[in-house]
């Protein structure tokens, strides 16, 4: 008996165990293969629905070429030439664009222009400002929850320099250290959002905003406020105040050299005309003639100074803390009962 036992053919091991593995992988690799293309096919799709939107706006919605790749983890889409300008002439233009995300994070997108954008100033009052050429050491922006009704928007950059086409009208500022734009939902406020805008050590030159404001010191920037009725925005500014949307809790600070300014605005919006409406309190202090501040900040009309100046002398302080309220109604920009300016008007 133990002969025959002995004498038995030995069952060979099943080598299913060895392959399983590697099956599974491969068909993991094809099924995340079959995903990122269905994927980056679906991107291509809806930046071409995206556009043809665009266009059936008014928009003027160009891109010479687009390009998908970064298989397997990542999504890079590159565009050449793209240019979205919106009726009001105001949009902007690139030679090149870069966006990213992760292939399976797609409510997040990073984006870079290496060789800066055009930005289409748009048209005021009939008169069209032309352009300006952006340049920077770095300019980014960041795109994040997409399948929200308010998206996460950052826009950043350093080293920015601003070339207006036309030099009789010089954009705010010429060079800065750095910018930044924030937009993101208001917590626990339906359809509202927070946002926040800083320059630091912007310079400009004459006749520019911040030329005129501190033609010699670089100049600091803080504005931050609430925007509600947010989704009236898609009509525009205008659209958006006719729908009773305000700017509330609006706070900016403004420094140049020992020149602090300071505004506050519990509510801002416009009229049917697009001029600003509300009131909005101002504290200055530091060195300063309260007089020639208000007028590099346009809040003082050059027609208007011959007759504001010596009123306004009277009852501005030189020196100290000066604190005063501008009230804009009625198409105008008013200190106490002296309009001083028209009221600016939204786009």
């Amino acid at each position: 008996m133990d002969d025959i036992a002995l004498n038995r053919p030995v069952k060979k091991r099943s080598r299913i165990g060895l392959f399983a593995p590697i099956t599974i992988v491969v068909l993991l690799a094809l099924g995340w293969t079959g995903y990122w293309f269905y994927v980056a096919h679906d991107v291509e799709k809806r930046i071409s629905i995206h556009q043809a939107l665009l266009v059936a706006q008014g928009y003027q919605a160009t891109v010479d070429r687009q390009k998908v790749s970064g298989y397997p983890f990542r999504m890079y889409v590159d565009f050449d030439n793209i240019t979205v300008i919106a009726p009001t002439g105001k949009g902007f233009a690139a030679k090149e664009l870069k966006a990213e995300a992760n292939a399976y994070a797609l409510d997040k997108w990073v984006l870079a222009a290496p060789q800066g954008v055009t930005l289409y100033r748009g048209r005021v009052n009939g008169v069209d400002y032309g352009k300006a050429e952006v340049t920077g050491r770095s300019l980014r922006a960041s795109v994040s929850g997409l399948f929200s009704p308010i998206y996460n928007v950052a826009i950043e950059g350093t080293g920015i320099t601003m070339t207006p086409s036309d030099a009789t009208r010089p954009f705010a500022f010429t060079t800065a250290d750095k910018f930044d734009a924030y937009l993101r939902p208001t917590p626990d406020a339906a359809d509202s959002a927070d946002f926040l805008v800083r320059v630091s050590g912007a310079h400009g030159q004459p006749k520019s905003l911040i030329g005129d404001f501190s033609p010699e010191k670089p100049m600091s920037l803080h504005v931050e406020g609430t925007l509600n009725h947010y989704s009236a925005f898609n009509g525009g500014p205008r659209a958006w105040a006719a729908a009773g949307g305000t700017a509330t809790a609006v706070k900016s600070q403004v420094t140049a050299g020992d020149l602090n300014l300071l505004l506050n605005s519990d509510s801002l919006t416009s009229n049917t005309a697009g001029n600003l409406t509300g009131k909005a309190h101002i504290e200055m202090t530091g060195t300063f003639n309260p007089i020639d501040v208000l007028g590099a900040l346009r809040l003082i009309s050059p027609e208007n100074m011959t007759l504001a100046k010596p009123l306004l002398n009277l009852t501005l302080a030189t020196q100290g803390t000066q604190k005063f309220d501008i009230d804009f109604h009625d198409g105008g920009a008013y200190i106490g009962p002296l309009k001083v300016s028209d009221a600016p008007v939204l786009p």
